[in-house]
């Protein structure tokens, strides 16, 4: 028996209303995951310049080149760290790769002036954090590409 108000046109409003909360729900899952990227790109950033700059007065004292290299290496992440609020699924893998080519570089220049040792030390030291660092860029991929996608299609 139906009722005046099971209109068909009404039934499809509540399964779109339906489908379009679930949908909201998806999205805001996904830019929690985002934003935990966005939150380790900013960490990265901050902790890379920190690092330079231990290390530079540990050795030499201020220098002026050292200090403008770990302005740009630190700027790239803070920069790529803002614009996951654009384009969250290409700022998250370019931080990624531009994270692994830091951590490589590291090791090639500390292996060219230390030798092996200078690569162990280059591999391992901080090592905790470089870990926490690339699973908070890795594990949201997938969420920011769907996140991005998502956006495109809505303008």
């Amino acid at each position: 028996m139906t009722t005046p108000n099971d209109q068909p046109g009404q039934q499809q409003d509540v399964i779109a209303d339906y489908a379009n909360e679930i949908h909201q729900i998806h999205m805001e899952g996904n830019e929690r995951s985002v934003r935990r990227a966005r939150n380790a790109l900013f960490w990265a950033g901050g902790l890379i310049f920190l690092a330079e700059m231990i290390a530079m007065f540990r050795t030499t004292g201020f220098d002026p080149i050292i200090f403008a290299i770990a302005l740009v290496e630190g700027g790239i992440f803070i920069g790529l760290a803002f614009w996951t609020k654009k384009k969250p699924y290409t700022a998250i893998l370019t931080g990624l790769i531009v994270f692994i080519v830091l951590i490589i570089l590291s090791v090639v220049i500390n292996g060219m002036a230390e030798g092996g040792v200078g690569i162990i030390k280059a591999l391992f030291s901080g090592i905790i954090i470089r870990v926490i660092i690339l699973v908070n860029l890795i594990l949201p991929i997938k969420d920011a590409k769907e996140l991005q996608e998502s956006r495109k299609n809505q303008f």
